[in-house]
């Protein structure tokens, strides 16, 4: 569903935000919809913050704050929805008006939802507990909202239902390579009991490609546990955390070729190629995809935003110019790329709850530093992509991190993910000493061939 199916000429749909004695000047917003921009709100002669725009259809959201602390509250906002939130964004947050049930049962949820989930301890518990720990988890989210279900819209019911159901099945799915990345274990050696059978009774169905969470789960979780399974029928289960981009797409498209119909396998399709160009060193060398898709089946329309994805991906191939960016340091010092002129640049995307990024930073990062101490000719550049800065402070403080630190906030929306197509962290790009980007997909600092490749660029003749 496009920003444009949401609003539009709908119905008028208002939010006011009242913080009583918070010293806050600024309350931020933000829709869950793609094209939409958080916008910064003030106070207006009532001392309140409102925001009001017109709704076609439903959409989740956010309201929050970043100073004096940081804290936010998840919003479902149904057309002509008239909301009053009293709220300190800690321990105090209360609705009133059209909606209030609505925003009373999601606040509720998602309070125990964080409480839980901040719970969960891989270092402390076996494997075997902690995925009944998430099982439960989900299971609980499930319950609860049945429990609600006369309480709230039909609407808001199926909905969030469908949303915590499809992020459930995310999480069971993704668990076991996350915590291989992040733990430094074999994938094999964190699988759960019966695994390889988590899909067998999941519902994979065109009818269901209007639900933007079930479009979300096939084209990133369904894509890659296909892959998994190939790979844990191969016997070599253990490669998945060290494949190529090229190699994980090539396997998954395959898969899904194999296993998924109809609009559901166009959809998978295109996502994997897509992300194959996205992720690519040289995107020429893969324009032929496009053709590969169409014959494969792929609808024209979405053969068209193949080829709008590669427009795209050509931009940031090795030798065009990078995006343009300035962001905040920690001492609040704005800076661009042009600082670096003539010098080797390695950018690090990540953010604090990133698991995967914080081993690298952790284990790698200090290994590359040390190596790279006595040259002032590479710069280690650390963009974070975190919504809350306080978080990403801590992060930086926890893993004693060295180098440049910038904040463009925002996750995958955030400025620069968005310049440079950034789908996933972590990611690294080298930038060359004439200021073109040498490598778009860098390997990670704990690779030992990224020592070497950085002393290539610095002694690369310009």
């Amino acid at each position: 569903m496009g920003l444009g199916t949401v609003l539009g000429q709908g119905k008028q749909t208002r939010v006011r935000i009242d913080i009583g004695a918070l010293a806050a000047d600024k309350v931020w917003f933000t829709l869950e919809q793609e094209g939409f921009d958080t916008q910064i709100l003030e106070k207006d002669a009532k001392g309140e913050f409102v925001f009001s725009l017109p709704l076609n259809k439903a959409v989740d959201g956010r309201v929050g704050i970043d100073a004096p602390y940081k804290g936010r509250v998840s919003l479902y906002l149904e057309p002509g929805d008239d909301l009053l939130i009293k709220t300190d964004f800690k321990e105090s947050t209360s609705f009133s008006g059209k909606g209030k049930e609505n925003a009373t049962v999601l606040h509720d949820l998602m309070t125990a939802y964080i409480k839980r989930y901040g719970a969960l301890d891989a270092t402390k518990v076996s494997l075997a507990v902690l995925f009944d720990q998430i099982d439960e988890m989900n299971q609980a989210n499930l319950d609860f909202l049945d429990a609600q279900k006369g309480k709230v819209s039909p609407g808001f019911y199926e909905d969030q239902r469908r949303k915590f159901y499809y992020d459930g099945l995310g999480q069971r799915i993704s668990t076991p390579y996350i915590l291989s990345m992040a733990m430094g274990k074999k994938f094999s050696e964190n699988l759960p009991k019966g695994y390889m059978d988590i899909l067998k009774d999941v519902e994979l169905s065109d009818k269901l490609l209007k639900y933007p969470e079930y479009k979300r789960f096939v084209q990133g979780t369904v894509t890659a546990f296909l892959r998994y399974k190939y790979l844990y029928e191969q016997g070599r289960l253990d490669d998945a955390v060290k494949q190529t981009e090229e190699e994980k797409r090539k396997i998954e498209y395959e898969e899904v070729k194999k296993y998924l119909k109809g609009g559901t396998r166009d959809v998978a399709m295109l996502s994997v190629f897509s992300q194959l160009l996205l992720n690519a060193k040289d995107v020429k060398e893969y324009q032929s995809v496009i053709a590969q898709f169409a014959a494969d089946g792929g609808t024209k329309e979405s053969a068209m935003e193949l080829q709008q994805i590669y427009d795209r991906a050509l931009k940031l191939t090795s030798g065009a110019m990078p995006p343009p960016f300035e962001l905040d340091d920690l001492n609040g010092k704005k800076v661009s790329l042009k600082d670096f002129a003539g010098k080797v640049v390695y950018i690090d995307f990540w953010a604090s709850w990133c698991g995967p990024c914080r081993q690298e930073m952790q284990h790698g990062s200090p290994q590359l530093h040390a190596k790279l101490k006595d040259n002032k000719d590479v710069v280690l550049l650390y963009v974070s992509i975190d919504d809350d800065e306080t978080k990403w402070r801590k992060a930086i403080q926890d893993d004693k991190i060295e180098g440049i630190h910038l904040l463009s906030k925002g996750g995958m929306k955030s400025v620069v993910a968005k310049a440079f197509n950034i789908s996933g962290v972590p990611r690294y790009v080298i930038i060359g000493r004439d200021g073109t980007i040498l490598d778009n997909d860098a390997t990670r600092p704990s690779q030992p061939e990224t020592y070497q490749k950085l002393l290539d660029a610095v002694n690369k003749k310009i």
